[in-house]
Formats: C-alpha cells, structure tokens, sequence
C-alpha cells in the first residue's frame, strides 16, 4: 500500500509543528527501526528505548533535514550513532570495573532445543552478537533490512567501498564462529532439515543472511 504523503513533506510539516504529521512518520518507521536496533542491542525492550530516543532527537532537530536525503537512512544513523556512543560508555565502563566482566556472561542455553530451526536462530543470532558493532550494523541493515549499499553507506556515513568490506568480513567472521557447530557428524542431517526449513526460517528475518 503506497503512503498517500511523502517523507519530506511530513517533514515540512514536522517544522511547522505538526504533531500528527511526526506521529505518521513515527508509524511509518517505528517497526523496521526497532527491529534493526534489537539485533545491535540484543535486546527488543533496550530497541524500544533508543528508537524512542532517536525520534525524540529527529523531532527537535527537525530543521536540520535536508529533502535531499532520505528520511529513512537519516533516521537510522541518528538511531546507530546513539548505539555507538552507548557501547563506547559501556566500553570505558568495563575498564574501569574489570572484575564485573565475568558477572556479565550468559549461562549456557538448554542442550535440548525441540526443533532445529530453532538452533539454527539462536546460533545465528548468537554469532550475530558476538560481531562487533561495525561489522553488525551493515550486515543486518544489508541482510535483514534489505537495505541497498549506498542507504547503509549515508547512514552510517562510510563509503560504499568500505561497507562491501565491512559486510564481506561480517559473513567471514559468522563462517567462522558457526563452523565448529555446523561441521559434525550430523551435518548431512543438519543440512538436509535446513533446507526443508529454510523457508520458515526466511520468513522470521534472520536465516536470510548468507554465508
């Protein structure tokens, strides 16, 4: 279904202070926003948060759009950029509380997952968290957002050739960690079943990524 106006000329209204015009933007992007930040943070509630954050900034710095650009990639970078900062908070946080580090591991998860689509999420996704942020923000706005190379490059304000690389050594570094899983001694098994699953698994937005 097309939106009957366009993101500029919400914005345009947004400056004037049109409330209804920015909760139609909110709408419009609040679902693919939070998704995307859910797999930076790992965590939907924490996703929630910081998409609420970066709207709030999009509306007070309304004036600072350019029509030129599109709303979507403008808005994401505002979101990634609040992410990165955050990181780097925590970042200088644990070095300066190095004991707490060993407080912060997540237990094992159960042996005995009933289905293997659902091993094969929980390892991707747990592949996926362990990459750091600037290898994890392309891939999943590239894999699972399906964002072309020139939107991630203006989001995330890098040049197409470095967010190729970036993507590139992303899948590289999920080969390697999904390896010792993968390769068993059921992996005829284990691919066998992927494949009659795949489809299920494509529809729930992370076994679309390719390695």
């Amino acid at each position: 279904m097309s939106w009957m106006h366009t993101d500029d000329a919400l914005m345009a209204r947004v400056r004037e202070g049109d409330d209804d015009a920015f909760t139609e933007i909110v709408d419009r992007y609040k679902d693919s926003l939070t998704n995307y930040l859910t797999h930076l943070v790992r965590s939907r509630e924490r996703a929630e948060e910081v998409a609420q954050d970066a709207f709030v900034r999009l509306y007070r710095n309304a004036a600072k759009y350019k029509e030129q650009e599109r709303l979507g990639p403008y808005l994401f970078r505002i979101a990634t950029n609040l992410v990165v900062t955050e990181m780097r908070r925590q970042k200088r946080w644990s070095l300066l509380l190095p004991r707490l580090q060993s407080s912060l591991r997540t237990s094992a998860p159960p042996a005995d997952v009933p289905l293997l689509t659902d091993e094969i999420h929980r390892q991707v996704h747990a592949a996926l968290e362990r990459l750091p942020i600037k290898y994890r923000a392309p891939l999943v706005l590239f894999e699972i957002e399906e964002w072309s190379y020139e939107e991630i490059a203006r989001t995330l304000e890098l040049p197409s050739g470095t967010v190729k690389s970036r993507i590139s050594r992303a899948r590289e570094l999920m080969r390697k960690q999904l390896a010792p899983w993968w390769i068993g001694e059921n992996s005829h098994e284990r691919n066998r079943a992927a494949r009659l699953d795949a489809s299920p698994a494509a529809r729930e937005g992370i076994a679309r990524i390719h390695f």
